[in-house]
């Protein structure tokens, strides 16, 4: 996954700063048993509490790849490939 280095704290985008105020996070978990992948979505005003895992111990419930972004994000699988697909609703 790449940033684009020209986006800021109010462009959107993938945001690698420390300031997640207004920020959307997105954690990908998957259920090692049947092999789903899950994208929660967690807004800025939710109360929702974000739990990442420890460095080199992630386990079964824990997000395997997270991200925060400003931009809202659509999901959809390629029906031909079979690829996870976003598009940045700006």
């Amino acid at each position: 996954m790449t940033t684009n280095v020209n986006r800021t704290d109010s462009t959107g985008g993938i945001y690698e700063g420390t300031q997640y105020g207004d920020k959307t996070f997105y954690g990908f978990k998957l259920d090692p048993d049947t092999g789903d992948c899950t994208v929660e979505i967690i807004r800025a005003d939710d109360e929702d509490p974000i739990m990442l895992p420890q460095e080199n111990n992630i386990g079964g419930d824990d997000y395997k790849q997270h991200f925060w972004s400003i931009d809202a994000i659509e999901f959809e699988f390629n029906h031909s490939t079979g690829h996870l697909q976003m598009k940045f609703l700006t």
